[in-house]
């Protein structure tokens, strides 16, 4: 009898123990976490920069963005096609609240049907180069840029 009391209690304990584990250990909600609120829009220039503009919801601020991707050779790849590229992303928010990611990675071109709209997809990394809040400065992560027929666009971002 007292062997069945020690090992209910033992179990008892490792049931404790696993439960609130997951929750000791929960890791810190993302200090940037920003996705399309919409479908935005983009244009490329004469130069090969597609620039792209829209509104974001998340952390740490919703707001309107203003975007450029460029390809290393100055034109967006062709279908099937990937190269380096760089990308910046400013987000203005309510109250004054700004915010810049800068960062490189790759721009691939896909082939758009009636099914695939896509045209472009960037992903690459970014460093916050500028912020109204002091804190996000230098917070770094993922990002990832798409360019859709039609002149669409989105973007999303978050820190890792």
């Amino acid at each position: 009898m007292n062997r069945s009391r020690t090992t209910a209690g033992l179990i008892g304990v490792l049931l404790a123990a696993a439960v609130t584990a997951p929750q000791a250990m929960a890791a810190p909600p993302p200090v940037i976490d920003l996705r399309g609120a919409s479908i935005g829009s983009h244009t490329v220039d004469a130069d090969g920069v597609a620039r792209l503009s829209g509104t974001v919801t998340g952390a740490p601020f919703d707001g309107a963005y203003d975007a450029t991707l460029a390809s290393v050779d100055g034109s967006l790849p062709a279908p099937g096609e990937c190269e380096p590229a760089t990308a910046t992303v400013d987000v203005t928010g309510s109250r004054g609240r700004t915010l810049r990611l800068s960062g490189t990675g790759d721009v691939c071109g896909t082939w758009a049907d009636a099914t695939n709209v896509v045209t472009h997809r960037f992903v690459g990394r970014y460093l916050v180069t500028d912020a109204s809040t002091k804190r996000l400065r230098g917070t770094d992560g993922w990002y990832s840029i798409v360019l859709a027929t039609e002149g669409r666009a989105n973007l999303e971002a978050i820190d890792t």
